[in-house]
């Protein structure tokens, strides 16, 4: 398998996440200093907000970008054993995490969540437990996976139709759940729902579509290709 992973990208924004969650401590203990002063409570106040924001940007940054191991390697694993026809992409296209193959490209929504979390169609529960009180400002909330997978792949394919028009390229959105103390229950998932395990096979069976035609596969590594240099300068 063939792998292209924006590493200066990764880097960078790794680097963002630690100055921002050290900021974030260095605010709020001049939010608790200030606070100790009657005159000072309102510089209290802005302390603790923008602290908590600084402290929010970097757990988002640190997790996606300096966490061991991080979600694109948790991906590339998984791959690991496809032939050089499969091309997987890290941070270095118009979206973070895409798979170009013979049958089709597949984008992935990653998700570390852990617990009971359940999945009917397009609407998502996840379990609110002691556990994940105890975790609230270590994880991201879950969201809506299927609403981000959902655009993340429609991003791809209109950027890829903007630039290759003559190319039909099907993008097929995948949800990957990469924490494996994530408890799924999954019933008729608008999106598939998979974790890290049942990745390789889910896309080389169950989820491949039509075969690209040969013309159409070198066109859109080309395309990636060519994207992968240019952020590269």
């Amino acid at each position: 398998m063939q792998v292209s992973t924006n590493e200066k990208l990764i880097k960078r924004r790794g680097r963002l996440g630690t100055y921002a969650a050290l900021g974030g401590v260095a605010v709020l203990i001049v939010g608790m200093i200030a606070s100790m002063q009657q005159q000072y409570m309102w510089i209290s106040l802005i302390a603790i907000v923008l602290g908590f924001l600084l402290a929010q940007l970097g757990n988002y940054n640190l997790r996606r970008y300096s966490r061991t191991p991080r979600p694109d390697q948790v991906l590339e694993t998984a791959f690991k054993g496809f032939d050089d026809r499969y091309h997987y992409y890290a941070w270095s296209l118009p979206v973070p995490y895409a798979l170009l193959t013979p049958h089709g490209i597949f984008t992935f929504t990653p998700r570390d969540q852990t617990g009971a979390i359940s999945v009917n169609g397009a609407r998502w529960n996840s379990k609110l437990t002691l556990s994940r009180v105890l975790t609230i400002f270590a994880q991201e909330g879950l969201g809506n996976p299927t609403s981000e997978a959902s655009e993340t792949a429609t991003r791809l394919t209109t950027w890829i139709k903007a630039k290759l028009p003559d190319v039909a390229a099907n993008v097929q959105p995948v949800i990957v759940f990469i924490d494996d103390r994530a408890k799924l229950q999954i019933t008729e998932p608008t999106v598939p729902v998979l974790d890290p395990k049942g990745l390789k096979k889910w896309v080389r069976v169950t989820g491949r579509g039509e075969h690209l035609k040969s013309a159409d596969y070198r066109a859109l590594e080309e395309l990636f290709n060519a994207n992968v240099a240019a952020i590269s300068k």
